[in-house]
């Protein structure tokens, strides 16, 4: 009998579920709901999603490093599913994450308080308050991520998902930072505040001050990341919480475009000149705003964007004075 070769659906005490497709031979999806990691977290409980290649890191194998993806708004913690088996299947753990979404960060771009931008997201980052949201540590992103890391290397020791915590530390410079929208947004922010192993921003970065006309405070703080290291995307037709211009303008604000022009990935190839800001205005005809926002990481576009994933996440950080922190 061939029992592990076949289909399989599999649920799991730890209120998991399995999809095995062939076992140890391809990506997997595997579901944990956040209240399961930590009886503090009330709020915000669809699943974790995380998605790993057994046969590559059973063994002690794979990148040793762990994609994190925060969706945007409204996310429901499977919305990136072709990105993530993309990334798993070279051989990083990954992990799509359930966090207090339902306020967009948009929501500061009328305040006159250069930081607002910052301290909403950073209540939503470490847990704390703003004059915007206030988020309990239990329910932050750094605490559902810590906490979902221990519960996997508890119920899933072979795949080593300790080596991206130190005690009760996340180590963030083994994880690679990437979210959509608002996700987007706090992977870079994370990224300035830790270094990590990169950040990719998809539909991001958006925190443009209508008070002040001009980006978020937070761009031009110090970064504990090399700069070489943030990677963006966006849709020239994309004008959710603000235009592609003023996109423009906040990637210029965290001096990504010290690496060249942006790459259009409609007409360039690998590695798009090796630019950091990379554009598309797929598929090239008149699209909606929505549509245009999410274009970039959307399942249904796989076959046209995986390249750039593919760039984004192993394109090396350039020479050292291009990866110096500033």
């Amino acid at each position: 009998m061939r029992l592990l070769t076949a289909r399989l659906w599999l649920i799991l005490a730890s209120g998991a579920v399995l999809v095995s497709p062939y076992a140890d031979a391809e990506p997997i999806w595997v579901s944990v709901i956040p209240s399961k990691t930590d009886p503090e977290i009330h709020t915000f409980d669809n699943p974790h999603s995380i998605c790993v290649d057994r046969s590559i890191l059973v063994g002690g194998g794979g990148r040793h490093e762990l994609l994190l993806f925060i969706p945007g708004t409204h996310g429901n913690g499977r919305g990136a599913k072709a990105f993530l088996e993309t990334a798993a299947s070279m051989g990083f753990h990954t992990i799509e994450l359930m966090y207090p979404d339902e306020i967009s960060a948009s929501v500061c771009d009328g305040d006159s308080d250069p930081g607002a931008f910052e301290a909403f997201r950073m209540a939503i980052i470490e847990g704390g308050s703003s004059p915007r949201i206030t988020i309990p540590r239990a329910e932050s992103i750094e605490n559902r991520l810590q906490k979902l890391l221990i519960h996997l290397q508890e119920k899933r020791p072979r795949e080593r998902w300790g080596q991206f915590s130190n005690g009760d530390q996340i180590a963030w410079d083994h994880i690679v930072v990437a979210g959509q929208s608002q996700g987007g947004g706090h992977a870079a922010l994370i990224a300035i505040k830790h270094r990590v192993a990169r950040v990719l921003m998809f539909g991001a970065p958006k925190d443009f001050s209508r008070a002040l006309n001009a980006p978020a405070a937070w761009y031009s703080e110090h970064s504990a990341t090399p700069l070489s290291l943030f990677f963006a995307i966006n849709h020239r037709q994309d004008h959710q919480g603000c235009s592609y211009p003023e996109v423009l303008q906040n990637q210029a604000a965290l001096h990504m475009d010290q690496f060249g022009l942006p790459a259009d990935v409609d007409s360039e190839r690998p590695p798009y000149r090796y630019a950091r800001i990379l554009t598309t205005n797929y598929p090239g005809t008149s699209v909606d705003s929505k549509t245009a926002h999410m274009t970039a990481i959307a399942d249904r576009n796989s076959s046209v964007f995986r390249p750039v994933w593919k760039y984004m996440l192993t394109e090396p950080g350039g020479s050292a004075s291009s990866a110096e922190v500033r």
